[in-house]
């Protein structure tokens, strides 16, 4: 028996409320078309249930209602222009409205912001939609079309946005401070395990992935700050600041693991950790065990007290390499406590030591991903409406609003044709279900009362149906479909032939997009993550060659925006050790860079070194890992030179030790071998880009 959570009821009731209390607001002030009101209502709450599976937080929807505002305003006004411009021309039309839908694609597929995002595309197929059903019902209504889906969109935002507040709302951000307190806790424990050798070699990158689970917790919840509460408003520079903080605290921990492993194959390296244990150990169980307690100064690393005569060099660099990224480690984590601290008391005297600035955010932005997916977008429309204009079909405009929707709904899906596929029988059941409310159940009902209770029940079904991850689609699409196909202004006019005939264009339309997917297939996650690598390994070639170096905050921020995709495309605890260490080897790099001048006589030769291999790296797509033995092989022949030249720092020739060990790893060349074995799952939406929808 298929049991029904309270929060699912809750949301279908929330729904169902905020549906009737928009039906009534657009019959009492004689709206042109209530239907698309019901429909705005729909949207706004089901599509969140689509990727969460439950109630969305307030935040979400505020987000998207906000953005859906905007975009549906945007939309109508780009609708007007191409009618105004194109209207009596419809080959022009079809020309400049699908290079309208490619250009918000295009935008859509780029934006990393997911609420300017939204706003795009509602952008794109509203127009579609504005400038379509004037085409179908007449240009000369354009501007009255274009007013009320305005109005009507704002109306059922409105009225969906305030049962969401009204009813149980659900505060995302309230759980910022236990995600913080969970990542931080985590971090320390996998640096004390470090630290006493508690994990096998086997274990780290799963212990990785997990922590990396716990940052994206955190970024979830901090997200959402800024739309759902104002007492939190004067941290968000904070927050985004430790945002990315926290993934360099991954790298840390991982560049952590590895000098340490190094530092115990020397004779001496357990004397050496053992004066870093006793400085660290006990702050460190401190940070796990006591969250909320105020954060003290983190602990001093006391420098080490050798004879350089008797200590052989290689374990003084190796045990000052450890210091050095320990003291990251610590310094990062300290960060988070004062944090977390002034999160639970915002009055305190600690906040004003916080970030008061963000830090500025580059993305590796894939172009050949937004390229594609406008072009797809582009030629479907092209061809469906050539198809509608030369057969002289009437209804055809309903299955170009179709495409438009479906084609822009779910272009970040892994699996966009499963989803459209789901679609297609939610279509088929809301034409179904939609001639038996019009034809059967409207023209014995009189009142407003039982028309709520006739549109309640399917919106009720199509709400529970959606937060099922098998029947989702089918609950959404059948919404957008009903919705689409019911005239609330004449529910008794009987029309058999149109109403089949617009039933038809809808199940045309939401075959043809999820042939569009299926014919014109986007690239699958191997190819994307070898052309992810191919740009970082041009990047790194820069950072080898180039005089001036780049900022580091923006540098961190461009790498780990790749390492968020390579993980969402291939998210195994391998893949996402490869992705640390590959940002690891990038931040060794530049810190060599950083710190060439101390490199004295052998400045320019490193230099030459770094060049040749950043050449080599970009000239092929592939780097096995004998390839990656030997350029450790050279940087560990470097690092045994500079030991004996007394004039050149410790931490300078820790960082080319480092650089040597990071390069055993033999990093990205698993991320570049791996080939597609699987199709994904039909329900992948789940999975799908947080603003996609």
């Amino acid at each position: 028996m298929l049991r029904i959570s309270t929060d699912h009821w809750l949301l279908a009731l929330r729904t169902v409320l905020a549906v009737w209390l928009a039906l009534f607001l657009s019959l009492r002030l004689d709206l042109y078309q209530p239907a698309w009101a019901i429909l705005a209502v729909m949207i706004v709450t089901l599509q969140p249930v689509m990727f969460t599976g439950g109630t969305p937080p307030i935040g979400i929807i505020i987000g998207r209602s906000i953005a859906r505002f905007f975009g549906t305003l945007f939309g109508a006004v780009a609708g007007l222009v191409l009618i105004a411009l194109f209207g009596q021309q419809p080959m022009l039309y079809l020309l400049f409205a699908g290079a309208w839908l490619a250009f918000c694609m295009y935008w859509v597929m780029l934006e990393q912001d997911e609420y300017w995002g939204y706003v795009m595309m509602l952008s794109g197929y509203t127009a579609t939609l504005v400038s379509l059903t004037a085409l179908g019902t007449g240009v000369d209504d354009i501007w009255t079309i274009a007013q009320a889906r305005f109005t009507e969109t704002a109306l059922g935002i409105g009225c969906g946005l305030l049962m969401h507040v009204l009813i149980a709302p659900r505060f995302g951000s309230r759980d910022l401070p236990g995600a913080l307190s969970t990542l931080l806790s985590d971090a320390a424990d996998d640096t004390l395990a470090a630290l006493d050798a508690q994990r096998p070699h086997e274990t780290r990158a799963q212990h990785l992935k997990a922590l990396l689970s716990r940052h994206q917790r955190f970024e979830k919840s901090r997200g959402l700050t800024r739309l759902e509460t104002r007492r939190l408003s004067h941290f968000i520079p904070a927050l985004d600041r430790f945002a990315s903080d926290s993934l360099a605290l991954i790298t840390a921990i991982r560049e952590l693991e590895v000098a340490l492993d190094y530092l115990r194959e020397c004779d001496d390296g357990d004397r050496w950790l053992a004066h870093l244990r006793e400085d660290s150990v006990a702050w460190l169980r401190a940070v796990t065990e006591h969250h909320e307690a105020a954060p003290e100064g983190r602990p001093t690393l006391t420098p080490f007290a050798w004879d350089t005569h008797a200590v052989a060099p290689r374990s003084r660099v190796r045990a000052e390499l450890v210091r050095q990224r320990l003291g990251e480690v610590l310094g990062l984590l300290q960060h988070g406590r004062q944090l977390r601290h002034a999160l639970e008391k915002p009055a305190s005297s600690r906040v004003h030591s916080l970030p008061r600035r963000r830090r500025s955010r580059a993305t590796h932005n894939e172009h050949f991903v937004a390229r594609y997916n406008a072009l797809r977008v582009f030629v479907a429309f092209e061809l469906l409406g050539q198809f509608w204009i030369h057969s002289g079909w009437q209804s055809g405009y309903l299955a170009m609003m179709l495409l438009g929707v479906f084609t822009m709904l779910f272009a970040k899906a892994p699996n966009p044709a499963a989803v459209v596929y789901q679609f297609l029988w939610g279509t088929l059941a809301a034409v179904t279900l939609g001639g038996i409310l019009l034809f059967l159940i409207f023209p014995i009902i009189s009142g407003f009362p039982l028309l709520a209770i006739a549109i309640g029940i399917p919106v009720m079904i199509g709400t529970l149906l959606t937060t099922r991850p098998r029947w989702a689609a089918m609950g959404l699409s059948g919404a957008v479909t009903l919705m689409t196909l019911l005239n609330l202004h004449s529910t008794y006019t009987f029309s058999p032939a149109t109403y089949i005939n617009g039933g038809v264009a809808s199940i045309i339309g939401t075959t043809t997009a999820m042939l569009t997917y299926s014919l014109m297939r986007q690239r699958s996650p191997a190819e994307r993550i070898r052309t992810l690598m191919g740009a970082y390994w041009q990047g790194l070639a820069r950072l080898m060659r180039e005089t001036s170096l780049p900022n580091r905050a923006r540098l961190e921020s461009r790498l780990y925006d790749r390492l968020g995709r390579i993980v969402a495309l291939g998210g195994s605890d391998d893949n996402v050790r490869e992705a640390v260490d590959l940002h690891a080897l990038a931040l060794c790099v530049w810190r060599i860079r950083r710190l060439r001048e101390a490199l004295g006589p052998h400045r320019a030769d490193i230099e030459d070194w770094l060049d040749d291999i950043g050449a080599r790296l970009t000239a092929h797509q592939h780097h096995a890992p004998a390839v990656w033995e030997q350029l450790s092989d050279q940087a560990r022949a470097w690092v045994d030179t500079l030991y004996h030249e007394p004039k050149i720092p410790v931490a300078t020739v820790g960082e080319m030790a480092m650089l040597g060990h990071l390069m055993r790893t033999a990093p990205g060349a698993g991320l570049e071998a791996q080939k597609d074995t699987s199709t994904p799952p039909t329900d992948t939406h789940r999975e799908e880009a947080p603003h996609a929808g």
